[in-house]
């Protein structure tokens, strides 16, 4: 009863206060207090109490001692509630309530008005609020404790009042409360006003059918992935195609450069998974995206791929630049980040939120990222790792979404094509496979770390161009000459097992399987060098034996028979006795040089590390050989056995070896 009472009596003081034409119950001040909740609920409690007050005056008397009775009770705790919310009281207190609210004719005269009256007034004049909003207005976003700084000097310098701080950050903070979009718009720019005050464009996503629209972004993943064209750890770009109807990932490339090939696999990707062609692609063509994605690229309808969505039935749609909101793969990035939170090589999602390994200084949590075995991924790690988190995702209920439940995985089948023809799929393959060209080896060719093989590649060797996708068709390339035409489907050799992988002492070590993978590994190369004997043969047959044959009749046929010339006559020239005599002499000279020549090569010819090598050199030829020196080296040796370096460290050692070598001699 009390509590519908008071709320009667509530809303029709508040009736009466908004009553057109009428005169107002109570003062501006009480108006304003009884707005406040914590006031008016206050104000009701007061009313409480003296209507208690009341009570026990018409029960035990009115007297002196009877109030004061009641405020023993009222202190003792005989209404803790309005204890608890009133606190101490007397009851002349009480009596003046009585007195209020008697002549106000409601409750709600009891309200606190302290400080109402004066509420919203401020000593700040037109020119103070000109002034203090043309400094905190500024693209350069000051703080406000700045700002009241240079308000300060500024009304000091014309003669004005000089407001406090206090009084400066009142003025700023209800400003920015009740004009924040200008203040968001001046400080923050239009991309944030676009974030904070825009109006939000709120599409109904179950309006289209699965497959009806998909959007186009990419992300940078927060880990790092060894690059393979480098062998750096870098941080790769994911793009990828997702489903607006179905919130279900795509087709997607992991790219570790920039260009628009991975664009057309991933669309190629998404049109097989489909199962047929979306009516709408969604790309992001604001300039952000161009630099990101596609260097010196003015916009999409001059980057060539365009004109391929307009043959396949798809009309494109562009994204407003910097309005991330318009694109719901955004969200979905954002999601993902719980997968990339626990890749061993983790950056963080921006600079301030970056793992303590990266922070400077941080040299214990370093070691301790090296001990615990972390890296860089690979691209195959990094491409399994996502697959497994999107089949996660899609079996996932949305529960605050478009989807009422429904997992992204049960909406996308229910809503998916009956797959493209095989017409289309060649359509795919030849416009939107990834490209490159390569040049065939006896081993095949090598592509992306792995070698593909096929029997019509054995005999060529020429560039051809490669057609593949890492994730439908990881182990099997398409071939085609640059003009073209198709060759063949080279398989991956250690994958099909192709003479890879084999063990290398397979005969003895190995097991059955073994032996026979290098048996047939020996068989596939006896029977290339069948093939290429039995084509030689029959070449050197019909080809090469029968021109060679002509060509040397022909030769023999223009060619004259040379002359034989007539054998010279053998002249001997003579040598006189003294020329004998002088060539006699200079033979003994040359052996008596040759006898005087040290028999081993001085040091001063060769190179040494350092002195004691060259010593030890010497000295072996000197006490173990023999073998006199000569004055230089003999004079080297002198010297470098008074040195400090010989007595202090070699003299002991090389005594005991002279001694050694002297018991040799006397023994021999």
């Amino acid at each position: 009863t009390r509590i519908a009472i008071r709320a009667a009596e509530e809303q029709n003081a508040l009736a009466a206060c908004a009553a057109e034409n009428a005169a107002p119950m109570f003062s501006s001040s009480v108006s304003t207090a009884i707005l406040d909740d914590k006031r008016r609920y206050k104000a009701l409690a007061k009313a409480d109490l003296v209507r208690q007050y009341l009570s026990w005056q018409r029960r035990f008397g009115a007297t002196r001692t009877q109030k004061q009775a009641f405020i023993t009770a009222y202190s003792g705790g005989a209404w803790p509630k309005l204890k608890e919310e009133l606190g101490s009281v007397s009851w002349k207190t009480l009596e003046r309530w009585k007195l209020e609210q008697e002549r106000a004719g409601s409750v709600l005269a009891l309200a606190d008005k302290r400080g109402v009256a004066h509420k919203g007034r401020t000593l700040l004049t037109e020119r103070h609020k000109i002034i203090i909003l043309g400094h905190a207005l500024n693209p350069n976003a000051p703080n406000v404790s700045q700002c009241a700084r240079a308000v300060r000097k500024k009304c000091a310098y014309e003669g004005l009042y000089v407001p406090s701080e206090p009084t400066i950050r009142r003025f700023v903070g209800h400003y920015m409360h009740e004009c924040f979009d200008e203040w968001t718009l001046w400080r923050e720019g239009k991309k944030a006003w676009n974030d904070k005050c825009a109006i939000s464009l709120l599409r109904d996503w179950n309006l289209v059918q699965v497959g009806d629209v998909v959007i186009a972004d990419g992300h940078t993943l927060n880990f790092e992935t060894i690059n393979p064209e480098t062998g750096k750890a870098t941080r790769m770009t994911l793009l990828l195609f997702f489903d607006g109807a179905s919130n279900c990932p795509l087709g997607w490339e992991i790219m570790p450069s920039e260009n628009t090939d991975c664009i057309s696999s991933a669309f190629r990707r998404t049109c097989l998974l489909l199962g047929k062609f979306p009516r709408v692609v969604y790309l992001d063509n604001g300039r952000a995206f161009r630099a990101k994605f596609f260097k010196g690229c003015a916009d999409f309808e001059q980057a060539g791929f365009l004109g391929l969505y307009k043959s396949l039935g798809c009309e494109v749609i562009h994204a407003w630049p910097y309005h991330g909101q318009s694109k719901p793969v955004e969200r979905f990035f954002g999601t993902m980040h719980e997968l990339e939170v626990w890749m061993p090589s983790y950056t963080g999602y921006d600079i301030a939120h970056k793992p303590a390994r990266m922070k400077r200084g941080e040299d214990l949590h370093r070691k301790l990222y090296a001990k615990m075995g972390s890296r860089a991924l690979t691209m195959e790690e990094t491409i399994t790792q996502v697959a497994l988190w999107f089949a996660e995702y899609m079996q996932r209920p949305q529960m605050r979404t478009h989807l009422h439940g429904k997992t992204p995985g049960e909406v996308f089948q229910a809503g998916r094509g009956e797959g493209l023809s095989v017409a289309d799929i060649e359509r795919l393959t030849l416009l939107m496979l990834q490209k490159e060209v390569r040049t065939i080896t006896k081993d095949g060719i090598r592509l992306n770390g792995r070698l593909y093989w096929h029997e019509r590649l054995a005999s060529r060797r020429h560039p051809v161009l490669v057609r593949y996708d890492e994730q439908l068709s990881p182990h099997e390339v398409l071939v085609y000459t640059l003009d073209g035409v198709p060759l063949c489907v080279a398989r991956d050799r250690a994958h099909y097992g192709i003479a890879s992988g084999l063990h290398p002492a397979a005969g003895i070590l190995g097991t059955d399987a073994q032996r026979a993978a290098l048996a047939e590994a020996i068989a596939l190369k006896k029977g290339q060098e069948r093939g290429s004997a039995a084509t030689v043969r029959h070449l050197l047959d019909v080809v090469v034996l029968p021109e060679a044959r002509a060509r040397m009749a022909a030769l023999q046929a223009a060619t004259p028979a040379p002359e034989q010339p007539a054998p010279a006559p053998n002249k001997t020239p003579g040598v006189s006795a003294a020329e004998a005599a002088a060539i006699e002499a200079a033979k003994a000279k040359g052996r008596a040089a040759r006898e005087a020549a040290p028999s081993y090569t001085p040091s001063g010819l060769k190179r040494w590390r350092d002195a004691p090598e060259r010593y030890a050199y010497l000295f072996d030829v000197r006490w173990r050989d023999g073998i006199a020196l000569v004055p230089a080296d003999q004079a080297w040796m002198g010297a470098w056995e008074r040195s400090d370096e010989y007595q202090r460290y070699h003299k002991r050692r090389f005594e005991a070896l002279r001694g050694l070598y002297d018991r040799q001699r006397a023994s021999a």
